[in-house]
């Protein structure tokens, strides 16, 4: 973004315009980008942050004078915008790479059950759940020192039951089990995500926000698969101007862990004709089995660009100016 001539020096000293970014994350990035784990995604950014320097829906031209690193800080509060870089106080950027993971939520508070719902697990499949962990500690408790109940299980005991299970696969019997869990879950929470969203309006407003589409525009600067990805992610508001929400579906899915699909029917007014968001729901134990209590992962299956409210940023040509020593030089018009 700040008009470098080349990438190699675009890293060759930490840039006076970046906050929050200490020397030594920058000599630990610096030296990252050579590697070869990480030559790709460095070319795609390095193009990315040129493009979005000289897009008509970005900077125009005008490098900027202030670029800020959000970190591996979290922020207060539920699913806030997925922001990694704030530029000049006003451009909110989300670097996304080789990722489908839209959003990463407590299932109690995705799926509007009870505040006071600890294991997801215990709370959609409590019969499945206790069958599959008497089955697993019948097999690897020598000791006895694992308690009968799942319920019970305290940090030290999950942390043993994350190393054991790391180092094997299920066992015929345990992973008859598991398949029971995750299609009683699948079940159980499709149900219930339905139930807590009876209204149309309810139903809109939850796919605005399985799509991170929130009070602020944003953009997000980054790949999936075998192409870039440069949108700009718009507002409700801009949203209505083109998108007719028609209905929102949620199916408990066969699969070999908890899985919930989820449908969206948009007409757009703009190209007259219905379309398609889909996407799903894996409620999965977070680092590892009967490590912590379950997660819910929310997925995009549909491309990026084929999603309402997903913006290309184009490339604007005719804005794009010469870089020289006095910086970026933008055409009359």
């Amino acid at each position: 973004m700040l008009g470098y001539d080349s990438p190699t020096e675009a890293v060759s000293r930490l840039p006076e315009q970046f906050v929050d970014v200490t020397q030594s994350v920058w000599e630990q990035f610096a030296k990252a980008v050579d590697e070869s784990l990480h030559r790709v995604d460095f070319a795609g950014a390095y193009r990315n942050g040129q493009v979005f320097l000289q897009a008509r829906d970005g900077l125009r031209g005008r490098p900027p004078l202030l670029i800020e690193w959000k970190g591996s800080h979290r922020s207060p509060g539920h699913d806030q915008l997925p922001i990694d870089l704030r530029v000049d106080h006003v451009y909110l950027i989300s670097c996304k790479y080789s990722s489908k993971i839209l959003l990463n939520a407590a299932p109690s508070n995705l799926f509007a059950a009870s505040r006071d719902v600890g294991d997801w697990y215990d709370h959609a499949a409590p019969e499945q759940h206790q069958a599959l962990y008497a089955a697993v500690r019948a097999e690897i408790d020598t000791n006895s020192d694992l308690p009968p109940f799942v319920g019970d299980l305290a940090k030290h005991h999950r942390t043993k039951l994350k190393t054991v299970l790391a180092k094997n696969e299920w066992s015929a019997k345990c992973a008859a089990a598991y398949r029971e869990l995750a299609a009683e879950v699948g079940r159980v929470t499709a149900n219930q995500w339905r139930k807590s969203v009876a209204t149309k309006r309810q139903r809109e407003a939850l796919l605005w926000r399985l799509l991170r589409i929130g009070p602020a525009p944003y953009y997000v600067l980054g790949s999936a698969k075998d192409r870039s990805l440069r949108l700009l992610v718009t507002t409700p508001w801009d949203w209505r101007r083109r998108f007719e929400f028609r209905d929102l579906e949620m199916w408990g899915e066969e699969a070999g862990q908890p899985k919930i699909g989820w449908r969206a029917t948009v007409r757009d007014h703009e190209a007259a004709a219905e379309t398609n968001v889909d996407g799903h729901v894996e409620v999965r134990w977070s680092h590892g089995r009967f490590a912590q209590a379950p997660e819910a992962k929310v997925y995009l299956d549909t491309p990026h660009n084929q999603v309402p409210g997903y913006l290309h940023i184009d490339d604007a040509d005719s804005w794009s100016g010469a870089h020289s020593g006095s910086g970026i030089q933008l055409p009359l018009s």
